[in-house]
């Protein structure tokens, strides 16, 4: 294995290492339309949208909303490439995570407990 593959991938232009995940997201924020896109959908899976109220950290229907939206509205050239980039360190991976899936789409306002979690695991045949 050479130093280069080593290191990562090698711009072929530059000699600098490629970071696809920091090349997508400066090629949306040079698109208008997927730079407001994304600014949006930040804005409102935020756990600081002011939009919010302060005991809710996120309202997890507005955020899906915001993801469906920006993934309608954006092109393909430019959602995909922020989707699907590779990442080759934790600290991208989380930057790349937090674009696509942030935390306010998944996280529940409060943890259920375990006698909840059995309950509608017991309801679902596919959980069953």
């Amino acid at each position: 294995m050479d130093s280069a593959s080593a290191k990562g991938n090698l711009c072929s232009d530059t000699g600098k290492p490629c970071n696809p995940c920091l090349d997508a997201a400066k090629a949306c924020n040079l698109n208008d339309t997927c730079k407001k896109q994304r600014t949006a959908l930040m804005a409102t899976c935020s756990p600081a949208a002011p939009i919010q109220q302060a005991h809710e950290p996120c309202n997890r229907k507005r955020c899906h909303r915001g993801l469906r939206q920006f993934f309608d509205r954006v092109q393909t050239e430019f959602s995909y490439p922020l989707l699907f980039c590779s990442c080759r360190d934790k600290a991208c991976a989380e930057r790349r995570r937090q674009t696509i899936m942030p935390a306010c789409s998944y996280e529940e306002k409060t943890k259920p407990n375990c006698l909840e979690l059995r309950r509608t695991c017991r309801s679902d045949p596919l959980c069953r």
